[in-house]
């Protein structure tokens, strides 16, 4: 009997073990294969977005990060990215680090850097905006003025 017992415990233990093995092949998710697509934006009116296109630039080499968006005022910047799901844990330093990053190139603008999702699509919104030339300056420097002012009482919450 204990026999039996013995042969049935081995058995399900194979199936439970050869049962849940991974036989999906292993991706790479290495981002130095992936490439962030950056999308420059110009505009023919006179907003100047080239030190947003500069930022994209300069964060886009970064591993950790999967899609920037970013749109710049006379005196302002604001950047939102994405960072890699798996990195994610790591959010409060990669974001402390890409913002000095950030600020030493931009100094002479007042710079804002987000990792928040709803942002992200808010200034993928306002870039359509800008290079379709559906904006005009002085509602840009509005838009720009409420997602900073969205992202400072952002800081102020705990959890970032």
């Amino acid at each position: 009997m204990k026999k039996i017992y013995k042969t049935i415990f081995i058995i399900i233990t194979c199936f439970i073990l050869f049962g849940c093995q991974n036989n999906s092949p292993v991706k790479n998710t290495n981002n130095h294969d992936q490439k962030v697509e950056v999308k420059n934006i110009s505009s023919s009116q006179m907003i100047d977005q080239e030190p947003s296109n500069e930022a994209k630039e300069i964060l886009k080499k970064h591993n950790e990060v999967t899609g920037i968006k970013a749109a710049n005022t006379d005196k302002d910047l604001i950047i939102a990215v994405e960072i890699e799901h798996n990195k994610r844990f790591q959010l409060k330093k990669i974001k402390k680090e890409l913002t000095k990053e950030v600020k030493k190139h931009f100094k002479d603008f007042h710079v804002e850097l987000t990792v928040d999702k709803k942002i992200f699509l808010e200034l993928d919104e306002l870039e359509k905006k800008i290079e379709s030339d559906k904006i005009e300056p002085t509602k840009l420097n509005k838009e720009i003025d409420l997602y900073l002012a969205s992202v400072k009482c952002m800081k102020r919450q705990p959890f970032l």
